[in-house]
C-alpha cells in the first residue's frame, strides 16, 4: 500500500521502481563470461559437424546423441544473451526492484478491489507499473492520504 500511497500523493508523475523499493547496489555480473560463452559457442560448432557428418552417413543413433548434447550449450546460451546480442546481467537491482514493486502494487489493488470494486478499477486503469511507475488518471482526482 505504501508504493500506491507515494503514486497517488503524486499524480502524474514517473518514480522509479528503484525508489520505491528503496533499492541500491551493484549486479552481479554478467549470467556467463566471455570465455564461458566462447567455449559453448566451439563446442557448438563442434557438434553441428558431428550432425551433419552423422546426418551425411546416414547414422541415425550418433545423430540422435549429437542433438541431444547440442540442447544444453543452446539452452545456456539462451539463458546468457538478451535482447539485441547483448550478455544478460544477473542480479539487476533494477529488474529485481521493477519486479517487486510490480508485485507488491498489484496484490494492493487485488485488494482494494475486493473491498471496493469500483475503486479498485480506477486504480487498475490509472496505475502503470515497469521500471518507472506512475498514477495517470484519466480525470484528475484529489487525495486524502
Amino acid at each position: 500500500m505504501r508504493d500506491l500511497a507515494h503514486l497517488l500523493a503524486r499524480p502524474g508523475q514517473e518514480i522509479a521502481a528503484l525508489d520505491l523499493a528503496g533499492v541500491r547496489g551493484a549486479d552481479l555480473g554478467e549470467v556467463s563470461d566471455a570465455r564461458a560463452r566462447s567455449a559453448y559457442r566451439a563446442r557448438l560448432a563442434e557438434l553441428d559437424t558431428e550432425l551433419a557428418e552423422a546426418d551425411t552417413g546416414g547414422d541415425v543413433e550418433r545423430s540422435a546423441r549429437a542433438a541431444a548434447e547440442r540442447d544444453a550449450p543452446v539452452a545456456h546460451l539462451t539463458a546468457a544473451y538478451g535482447l539485441g546480442g547483448r550478455a544478460r546481467r544477473a542480479g539487476d537491482p533494477g529488474e529485481r526492484a521493477r519486479s517487486a514493486v510490480t508485485a507488491r502494487i498489484r496484490d494492493a489493488l487485488r485488494r482494494i478491489e475486493r473491498a471496493h470494486p469500483e475503486l479498485g478499477h480506477h486504480l487498475d486503469r490509472s496505475v502503470r507499473t515497469g521500471s518507472f511507475c506512475a498514477y495517470q488518471p484519466e480525470d484528475p482526482v484529489s487525495w486524502q492520504l
